[in-house]
């Protein structure tokens, strides 16, 4: 039998456990490199920004009517839990920040085995975790093992299959071969990607103006208007 290893694995986050001894720091750590953290604060992060489409906030044109409109209860939760400017609110800004940590931190942790595994793959892997994998299969072929080596060899590089070795371990012959190995780094653009739009919504958010500019045909202006509500005011309207 010929194990080969199509090194098309799927990157399962495994469930780490806290080893005895580890001090406070390290396992604050683990916490922030964790998938299910950042999977967590993404999901609350989009709930957020729901939230801000379905309640309309404070700068918008038409907020002062929108707000008469509400129930004394609704102006005094939204009110107070900042959801009339939801996108200056401390948690959604907290909630920026702590994700972009957890992909930089997640990012810094698993990049050293993922090049590791690019430059230098594991060939004599046991039967055993070849066997556990979702995609195997095991045929027999007859004929002397040097010989059918080869033409396995060579039917994987005719299937563009890159860096194709031959390994010997145990009496065991190992065929290695790869295809899409630059998926390995597939996350990465993702998590430069995810960190470029968080940190422009949030200079924007702090820094950038809003408003409206109406023009007629052939007019010109140099001068913005934007909708400011001060929601203490806004409360003594009945």
């Amino acid at each position: 039998m010929l194990p080969l290893d199509h090194t098309a694995q799927t990157n399962n986050a495994a469930v780490q456990t806290k080893a005895p001894g580890e001090s406070l720091l390290t396992r604050l750590i683990k916490l922030l490199c964790s998938v299910r953290l950042g999977v967590t604060l993404l999901v609350l992060l989009g709930l957020a920004c729901l939230i801000g489409m379905l309640v309309m906030q404070q700068n918008v044109a038409g907020f002062d009517r929108y707000f008469v409109e509400l129930t004394p209860s609704q102006r005094l939760v939204y009110g107070k839990l900042g959801l009339f400017n939801i996108y200056h609110a401390w948690y959604f800004n907290a909630l920026l920040a702590l994700l972009s940590m957890n992909i930089i931190l997640a990012s810094i942790d698993r990049f050293p085995k993922t090049w590791a595994r690019f430059s230098k793959p594991n060939i004599t892997v046991p039967l055993r975790w070849l066997r556990e994998q979702k995609q195997n299969a095991a045929i027999e072929v007859q004929g002397a093992g040097e010989d059918v080596s080869e033409k396995v060899a060579l039917a994987m590089k005719a299937s563009r299959w890159s860096k194709v070795k031959t390994a010997e371990k145990n009496g065991i012959q190992y065929i290695f071969g790869e295809s899409g190995r630059w998926n390995r780094f597939g996350a990465y653009p993702v998590h430069v990607g995810l960190l470029t739009i968080f940190v422009g919504g949030f200079l924007t958010a702090q820094l950038g103006t809003t408003g409206q500019m109406p023009l007629a045909p052939g007019e010109s202006k140099d001068l913005m208007s934007d909708t400011v509500v001060e929601l203490d005011k806004t409360n003594e309207i009945t």
